[in-house]
């Protein structure tokens, strides 16, 4: 099949067929003519014809990158590239190509060839790197440092930026690092840092030469905004990182849906986020930025969890296991974990969920960052230790949850999340119906709203629920499946509560306060095994067979006999 002819008016040389250097191109072109030639040399196009177009496109290197894109492969796009360095360009025109060599391969998730290409590029000759590519290509190694190991990316972005004098309007470098620290803020618990750092990179943006790199300043700030629940800020902000990579092609602008897909999540539009995730992870997987493929791959496994889709999640679950075991690199993120653990607690209980929770999240950094992210992760935490028995573990989720809050005041999702996690510890209804009011976050909202249902009988549900505003009742599953509602013998068990003894009665509360056996005896001035012959007696008497159970009908029979409570206040585990 003949190529369009694509020779530039007045050339002297055509454009297919040639090798001759490049001779008097001085003028910018990207036409479609150009575009639609290098679709089909991608297919089919001879070196000659390669070079030949390459030639017609290096004065305009945005034009070139929309041309490299367009050829629908981010690898070929590569190799097209790697051609037009072995063209003999002018030194300018090469050190634009070598940036945008190491901007592709980082996007194509080839982190270590990235890193290798960057420092390459950098100890050229001076004279042959313009300042501003020098200060691309640096930035390039910042994001790729911190892609291939966050704590080498740390170390790197704090050591530029001691390097950089305040007084100097910030590089490409410096706005990059400045940007790796935002995400980093995240697992020290210092939201407030990060969302300050993001705004310092965004406002020097304009610094910032490749179109995609500024688009990721963006993103960066888009998170942070979504993480505090400014909503419409982010909405606006993942619109400009857009703008930055409109007409990229390549699947360039996958990483934009991304963000706006988990802006859809957080606000309760879920088929949309789900119809927004796949798209991009199709494009993706078909142009080669598989960068962006483990972080869409966990979008959509959160989201088919959402849905009720088990298997759905677990198959998202596999896939991007099987594409991070691979050695491939990766946008850093707690999300992998959380929709991991999330499908263990669905498909093998609680005390499985309970076993991957301590070998995934074992520290507190660690879970800093996922309860900054997923506002109904702590409360999460708290309900499954519960119900696996262990209110250790429910008592430092809870506890940690508020110490977020404290160290972020003014950060209202991260307040919400501490009353919902630590309301749910301590059984307390008011502190649900605040929190499934306060929570901007969708799935915690009903979250919360799930938990209040499940510790109240109908009655004292709907009188709840009359508290919630307006615009909180939709998050709300109406009827809601919960013990009380949906399981016959729940109800049996609190229709046979009167059979307790006031001693009973008081264990029973106790228990489900989180304490251990051993606390219980401390408070009853009883000896532990004691309260384990109590607590058979109430099992057998109410037809219960577990402490969680217990956990959600006791505190309606202690509000029948107010003296229960009185004892002493529950006192929580102690921090491990």
């Amino acid at each position: 099949m003949p190529l369009p002819s694509a020779a530039p008016t007045g050339a002297a040389a055509p454009l297919v067929g040639t090798t001759a250097p490049l001779v008097g191109t001085t003028e910018k072109r990207a036409d479609s003519t150009l575009l639609t030639s290098a679709r089909l040399l991608a297919a089919q196009g001879s070196a000659a014809q390669i070079s030949a177009l390459l030639r017609a496109l290096v004065t305009d290197p945005l034009g070139l990158l929309r041309a490299l894109a367009s050829v629908g492969s981010l690898d070929r796009a590569v190799e097209l590239l790697d051609t037009a360095l072995t063209l003999g360009l002018p030194a300018e025109l090469n050190a634009r190509l070598w940036c945008l060599l190491v901007e592709l391969r980082l996007a194509g998730g080839d982190v270590r060839r990235t890193l290798a290409a960057a420092e390459e590029i950098l100890g050229r000759d001076t004279a042959e790197l313009p300042d501003t590519v020098r200060s691309a290509v640096l930035a390039g190694r910042a994001f790729g440092r911190y892609f291939q190991d966050a704590d080498r990316g740390r170390r790197h972005a704090e050591s530029v930026l001691r390097g950089h004098d305040e007084r100097i309007a910030p590089d490409a470098e410096v706005l990059a690092a400045t940007a790796v620290l935002s995400d980093l803020a995240l697992a020290d618990g210092r939201l407030a840092e990060g969302l300050r750092l993001a705004r310092a990179a965004v406002a020097g943006a304009a610094a910032m030469p490749s179109p995609v790199w500024r688009a990721y300043l963006h993103l960066v700030l888009a998170d942070r905004l979504v993480d505090v629940g400014a909503h419409a800020e982010a909405e606006s902000t993942v619109r400009t990182a857009g703008v930055d990579l409109l007409g990229l092609g390549g699947g360039m602008d996958s990483v934009v849906a991304l963000h706006r897909a988990r802006l859809l999540d957080h606000r309760g539009r879920l088929a949309e986020a789900r119809d927004e995730a796949q798209q991009a992870l199709t494009a993706a997987v078909c142009q080669g930025t598989l960068l962006y493929v483990p972080p869409l791959l966990a979008t959509l496994g959160e989201l088919a969890l959402r849905f009720g889709d088990h298997d759905g999640a677990e198959a998202f679950v596999r896939r991007y296991r099987r594409i991070l075991a691979d050695g491939a690199s990766r946008l850093p993120s707690p999300v992998y974990d959380w929709v991991e653990l999330q499908v263990t607690a669905a498909r093998h209980g609680a005390h499985a969920a309970l076993e991957q929770l301590e070998l995934h999240y074992p520290d507190r950094a660690q879970r800093a960052a996922l309860f900054t992210r997923q506002p109904g992760a702590a409360a999460w935490f708290v309900r499954t230790a519960l119900e696996a028995g262990d209110p250790h573990w429910a008592a430092i989720a809870a506890h940690e949850a508020e110490r977020l809050a404290e160290d972020n005041r003014g950060i209202a999702p991260l307040a919400a999340a501490a009353g919902h996690a630590v309301s749910l510890l301590h059984g307390d209804p008011d502190g649900l119906v605040r929190a499934a009011t306060e929570h901007g976050h969708h799935w915690a909202r009903t979250a919360a709203a799930e938990d209040l249902a499940a510790l109240l009988d109908p009655r004292s549900r709907r009188r709840a629920f009359a508290q919630l505003p307006s615009a909180a009742v939709p998050a709300i599953p109406t009827p809601v499946p919960t013990l009380h509602a949906a399981d016959p013998g729940a109800r049996a068990a609190e229709e046979n509560a009167g059979a307790l003894s006031d001693v009973e009665r008081t264990v029973a509360h106790l228990v489900s306060q989180g304490l251990t056996n051993q606390q219980v005896a401390s408070r009853i001035h009883r000896s532990p095994h004691t309260v384990n012959y109590h607590l058979r007696n109430i099992f057998r008497k109410v037809g219960l067979s577990s402490r969680v159970e217990l956990a959600r009908l006791a505190h309606l029979w202690a509000a029948d006999h107010p003296g229960i409570a009185d004892h002493s206040r529950p006192v929580a585990p102690a921090m491990g």
